[in-house]
């Protein structure tokens, strides 16, 4: 891991306890789990064992990541059911939308729609599914379309996840509706867009 990314996980770390403390404070009813023990995993890569042993879960109305599971150990890494088929070149699964999913529902999966990272460059974006079937069945096709956000996990936590990069990443997965949508009082819809507003983490000030 070079410089830059340290000083960015110095960031990343910084913000999460800030949310913690804007959470216990407020209680916007956003998810802010500790995380679960991790062994350093050498096929990783740089940065996604060290943002992960920040958090397990951070989750607000609209999008929720979790530590995956396979990365918890190389054993666990081993045993990773690969999609071989894949035509993303089966990247790894770092967070999932679940903008309109019913809480029943969200106790037995992670969420729709997943955002991911690629293994090969580390790079984290996303793929609207109906594209994603479309490439599957097409595999004559050579580029896909997706929303690219950061070269690497790092940075992507830093600026789209804790910092002013979330209302484009809202946008990015959910629609421009969803990133300015509001409820009766005038707040935000979602919960983490008012818990980052509230910590000074967004342009414009509290969200009340």
């Amino acid at each position: 891991m070079d410089e830059n990314m340290r000083a960015g996980l110095a960031e990343v770390r910084g913000k999460v306890e800030l949310v913690r403390r804007t959470e216990a404070e407020h209680g916007f009813g956003v998810v802010i789990e500790d995380p679960l023990e991790l062994e350093d995993v050498p096929e990783l890569p740089d940065g996604v064992t060290e943002v992960f042993r920040l958090f397990y879960r951070l989750g607000g109305d609209y999008i929720c990541f979790k530590q995956p599971d396979e990365i918890r150990n190389p054993h666990e890494w081993a045993w990773r059911k690969s999609n071989e088929h894949c035509p993303l070149g089966d990247p790894l699964q770092i967070g999932h939308e679940r903008y309109g999913i019913p809480a029943d529902v969200l106790e037995r999966i992670d969420g729709g729609a997943p955002i991911r990272l690629d293994l090969n460059d580390g790079s984290v974006y996303y793929v609207d599914p109906d594209d994603y079937v479309f490439y599957y069945k097409n595999v004559e096709i050579e580029e896909i379309d997706r929303e690219d956000f950061a070269d690497d996990i790092v940075a992507f936590f830093n600026h789209h996840v804790l910092g002013a990069g979330y209302p484009r990443l809202v946008e990015a997965v959910l629609g421009r509706r969803a990133a300015t949508e509001l409820d009766r009082r005038g707040r935000h819809k979602d919960n983490w867009m008012r818990l980052l507003s509230e910590s000074g983490l967004l342009a414009g000030g509290s969200a009340g």
